[in-house]
């Protein structure tokens, strides 16, 4: 998991080129809003999982939510010790109470097994086997409650240091061998909910000469569901808002044709999308994102991130504090009160007000 915010990228040359841009841009409704727009959960909160999902919630976003889950208290969100197995940890009343309380959850999942060690070398077959099995009991107990669950990696690109890619694609399908075999026993048993694994990657098919996951790991995995793209590489910093839509359009050409050439799955997530609201406060540019994704047919978006997170720098040691859409505070960021008005119905033509939840919840006032 990363250590630091990540700053949007410049756009390769190699995506803007031939952009035709039309000024009718599709806008997604609302509705089509709450079932495809979440937040990733992530860094420090603010009031522990329970005030997060609430203010998840508030925001109108009560559908989809990305939240991680895996050991010690460095990506834990309310910074808890404890070095717990996952099925183990998803136990725990915060993180029971946080899945239960939305329909759909991307969970970016890592087990106590093999943690940090498939990113350097292969993994002995005990590990290996240590490692199906966590997963395995994690998906039987996530399966215990209803609600459709999305078990996934973080961009494999950076996950996995490029000489250990054999390594650690075998580890990637232990992993997916563990949850095929627990949502069998699932099924076996009853349990309502639905499990389904995500692939992530970070790297488009031929941009600027980078080695892609979905290129060259992908295709080699079984079991996968869903392909996400963490999609900081499209995101350019000086992009207009109908140029960010061109640059998602043509994202997903490239993606839906390599799933097409490599027999991979096509149904696709964005698993990550942002910008710093101290730049871009309107969030005109993400909207553009979500509304181009939507209409292309991409089940869920993530919005990173919930909070900001103070002290945050980025890959040249500027400050990548601000991609929140609350501080850490409780009070609403710029684009999270951007944010928060993609959710609301147009009120009817005549009527004081409508009944929209994000519209009648109150905002969590700032500590004094």
């Amino acid at each position: 998991m990363r250590s630091v915010a990540r700053l949007p990228r410049a756009l390769s040359a190699a995506l803007c080129v031939a952009f035709s841009f039309s000024a009718a841009l599709h806008a997604a409704t609302p509705a089509e809003y709450r079932q495809k727009v979440g937040v990733y959960v992530w860094g420090r909160v603010a009031s522990g999982l329970a005030g997060a999902a609430a203010d998840v919630k508030r925001l109108g976003a009560d559908q989809v939510v990305r939240v991680f889950i895996g050991p010690g208290a460095q990506w834990d969100p309310p910074g808890q010790p404890a070095n717990e197995p996952l099925d183990v940890k998803l136990q725990r009343l915060d993180y029971r109470e946080f899945i239960d309380s939305f329909p759909v959850v991307m969970i970016t999942a890592y087990d106590v097994a093999s943690f940090a060690r498939y990113k350097e070398a292969p993994l002995d077959q005990e590990t290996l086997t240590r490692t199906r099995d966590e997963f395995r009991r994690f998906t039987v107990e996530l399966s215990r409650h209803p609600g459709r669950r999305i078990l996934s990696n973080w961009e494999f690109e950076n996950d996995c240091l490029p000489d250990n890619w054999a390594g650690c694609i075998e580890y990637y399908q232990a992993r997916l061998d563990g949850i095929r075999q627990g949502r069998s026993e699932a099924n076996a048993l009853g349990y309502p909910g639905e499990i389904l694994t995500a692939f992530e990657f970070t790297i488009l098919p031929d941009f600027g000469g980078k080695r892609s996951g979905l290129v060259d790991a992908a295709p080699q995995l079984k079991g996968v569901d869903m392909l996400s793209y963490s999609a900081w590489w499209s995101i350019g910093h000086d992009l207009t808002a109908g140029l960010m839509h061109e640059s998602f359009k043509e994202a997903l050409r490239r993606i839906r044709a390599t799933a097409d050439e490599r027999g991979l799955a096509r149904r696709i997530i964005i698993g990550e999308f942002g910008e710093y609201w101290d730049a871009h406060p309107n969030a005109e540019r993400l909207k553009a994102v979500a509304d181009a994704c939507i209409y292309r047919g991409v089940e869920y978006l993530f919005n990173w991130v919930l909070y900001d997170q103070p002290g945050q720098k980025d890959e040249w040691g500027r400050d990548a504090s601000h991609f929140g859409k609350y501080r850490l505070d409780g009070a609403l960021t710029p684009q999270g009160e951007a944010f928060r008005r993609w959710f609301i119905p147009a009120a009817p033509r005549g009527a004081p007000t409508h009944d929209h939840p994000a519209a009648k919840a109150p905002v969590r006032k700032a500590n004094p």
